[in-house]
């Protein structure tokens, strides 16, 4: 077999070469004529939504430059003396509304028969009421019921005698006792 040697005499059909260069320059052509048009037309979508996120923008900036003005001015606030009022205020407000019926009648409900009160000091706080109380009873079994009273029932706690004293040891009749109780006032309905 004869090999033919294509040096001397080169065989040059260019046809295909041309062919497919121009099957790519109108494929390129094509592709970016539908690139532009893409373009062009998410453009036109975009043009709303670039417009609302700068008018955004914008209200951002003004809000942020409104809010550390307002954050300046609450720096001059001078807010341990304000907590002070409104701690006081809240006091004289629980002092207002503290009900004097609604305690008589708890102590009421406590006391036995044979002991009386001759003083009622309360002393209001944030959840409950301290009450020093003076009373006179007339056996030390009544003052001692008195006593187991106010362990027993849930609107009293911490009851703490301060001072006792016999018949012979006061001007009183009878047995007298300085104490003071937590009272426990029941929650007002509004």
């Amino acid at each position: 077999m004869i090999a033919p040697n294509l040096a001397s005499r080169p065989f040059l059909n260019t046809r295909p070469v041309w062919l497919v260069t121009a099957v790519a320059g109108v494929l390129a052509l094509v592709l970016i004529v539908l690139n532009i048009g893409l373009y062009i037309q998410s453009n036109r979508t975009l043009a709303p939504l670039i417009e609302h996120r700068d008018r955004l923008l914008a209200e951002e900036r003004a809000l942020a430059a409104e809010v550390g003005g307002q954050i300046e001015g609450l720096e001059n606030v001078p807010w341990a003396s304000l907590a002070a009022r409104v701690h006081g205020t809240n006091l004289i407000l629980r002092e207002h509304a503290f009900s004097w019926l609604t305690l008589l009648d708890d102590v009421e409900r406590v006391m036995p028969y044979e002991v009386r009160i001759l003083k009622v000091t309360p002393e209001v706080g944030p959840t409950s009421v301290t009450l020093h109380l003076i009373v006179v009873a007339q056996t030390r079994d009544a003052m001692l019921q008195f006593l187991e009273n106010l362990v027993i029932d849930p609107n009293f706690s911490q009851p703490t005698p301060r001072r006792e004293e016999g018949p012979e040891e006061s001007d009183l009749p009878g047995y007298s006792l300085a104490l003071s109780v937590r009272y426990n006032p029941p929650e007002a309905k509004s």
